[in-house]
């Protein structure tokens, strides 16, 4: 496809894994295809100077497939279960510094998961403003909206296992859901990212594929 073809220049460098922490699997969880992360890493170069973002916890299978294509990968741990009550309670400043800033080489890449959906209303704007800030001009986001009206939702953690492909794992209780994001409240909050793309996933979950401009 080739759609989204954003090349940042660099030699073939190794990828570190920063603060390592990943966790046993669990037995109810489930790899599915994922289009949207297909999109995101469709076009990029193999072993390039890529840095990448993920706000979920580390995993080994996560870092592999991001080492195909970045030597800078790290992942914020945003949207680990014991920390979801202070995510969606976060103010503006403690989400700009719980997300690690390159100031050497911004984000291309950032798998941002369902932050959206965690996050309270007023702390989206700030959330998404402190993404685009440490982000680069071209950078590619993933992210997923569940646009599902029930009372309740089941949170997951979000494994990249393969280049097109995402492990589902249940995370925690059943929680209340927050009113769905409509698409063009998604694309609003995304600003200055702009959807190219999205699709939906067989879980139901809305996956938006978008480009910083």
């Amino acid at each position: 496809m080739n759609w989204l073809a954003r090349l940042v220049g660099g030699g073939e460098k190794t990828p570190t894994l920063d603060d390592a922490s990943d966790a046993p699997v669990r037995e109810d969880s489930q790899v599915r295809p994922s289009l949207g992360v297909g999109a995101v890493f469709d076009g990029l170069r193999e072993n390039g100077d890529h840095a990448v973002l993920d706000l979920g916890r580390s995993a080994e299978a996560s870092f592999e497939v991001y080492g195909r294509y970045a030597r800078r990968i790290r992942f914020a741990d945003l949207l680990r279960t014991d920390v979801a009550e202070s995510l969606a309670a976060a103010t503006p400043a403690s989400l700009d510094a719980s997300i690690p800033a390159q100031a050497d080489h911004p984000y291309d890449v950032i798998l941002a998961w369902d932050v959206l959906d965690r996050v309270a209303r007023e702390g989206r704007e700030p959330l998404m403003h402190a993404l685009a800030e440490r982000s680069a001009v071209g950078a590619r986001m993933h992210i997923v909206i569940d646009p599902s009206e029930a009372p309740t939702t089941t949170r997951y953690r979000f494994t990249a296992v393969g280049v097109d492909r995402v492990r589902y794992e249940p995370a925690g209780e059943v929680v209340r859901a927050a009113p769905p994001i409509l698409p063009a409240e998604v694309e609003r909050l995304l600003d200055p990212f702009e959807v190219l793309r999205a699709f939906t996933s067989r879980s139901g979950l809305r996956e938006y594929v978008a480009i910083r401009r």
